[in-house]
């Protein structure tokens, strides 16, 4: 018994496993450490085969078409999961900074997700960025875009992915210090205060107590902040559709 091969599904599905495979090695969770190569593979070959049944069946391509065509989704996949990666260290971003302003002179130890030194307060922050990531859909939603377009405007447009990947640094930065920024305001207003109880009254020695009240207003303070984290990780996620959107055409 024989069973017909659709050539033209099957030609999907290794050009749409070439966008997935660099998404999947690039972008964050997914490409962490801590996940075996072989799960990557086998997700990048299940993500290509549910967006290879998505586009349908291409046309004939010859054989320079069709490298240069895996070669387009190999460099969109790319760009994508740069963008993804970039947004989910937001938190371990914003907990970095406010571990350096906040007075905690505890030395980096390794974060078991990135196998990177991360303060504490980094590692804090990314794990709680990294479980509302996966429960709020959002992992679900970027896998949704990646899939959604099957055609790429990056070799067309080049300036595309620069401009993508300049905008996506500088929101990331702007995203940390909005999620810091309170907790600095505060922090610098305390060492205003200590110096201004230096010069009117010496022999209190203000700095005998400063950095413990730093330490507890940072704690506290962290706290409240992390109620922005879903706002920003809406914005963020908002953002990664419309990278994908930009990237990719079509849909």
């Amino acid at each position: 018994m024989s069973f017909p091969i659709n050539y033209g599904l099957l030609l999907t599905t290794l050009v749409v496993l070439a966008k997935t495979t660099a998404f999947v090695f690039v972008a964050a969770p997914f490409a962490l450490p801590v996940i075996p190569r072989s799960v990557k593979v086998a997700l990048a070959l299940a993500l290509a085969l549910a967006g290879a049944k998505a586009v349908g069946s291409l046309g004939p391509l010859s054989s320079s078409a069709l490298v240069g065509e895996i070669f387009m989704q190999l460099l969109t996949g790319a760009v994508v999961g740069f963008v993804v990666n970039v947004f989910f260290n937001i938190g371990i971003s914003a907990g970095s900074e406010v571990g350096l302003f906040g007075g905690f002179s505890a030395p980096p130890s390794i974060d078991p997700l990135s196998y990177n030194q991360v303060p504490p307060t980094g590692q804090l922050f990314g794990m709680i960025w990294a479980t509302l990531f996966f429960t709020s859909g959002a992992d679900l939603i970027t896998l949704h875009g990646l899939l959604q377009f099957d055609t790429t405007a990056v070799m067309s447009h080049p300036e595309l992915g620069i401009v993508v990947v300049l905008k996506s640094v500088s929101t990331l930065m702007g995203a940390a210090l909005q999620i810091a920024a309170p907790i600095l305001a505060i922090l610098f207003l305390t060492q205003v205060l200590v110096g201004v109880l230096t010069k009117v009254a010496p022999s209190l020695n203000p700095f005998s107590f400063a950095f413990p009240v730093q330490i507890v207003l940072s704690l506290a303070l962290m706290s409240v902040s992390v109620l922005v984290l879903p706002n920003i990780l809406a914005g963020a996620v908002h953002y990664i559709l419309a990278a994908e959107h930009d990237l990719m055409a079509g849909a």
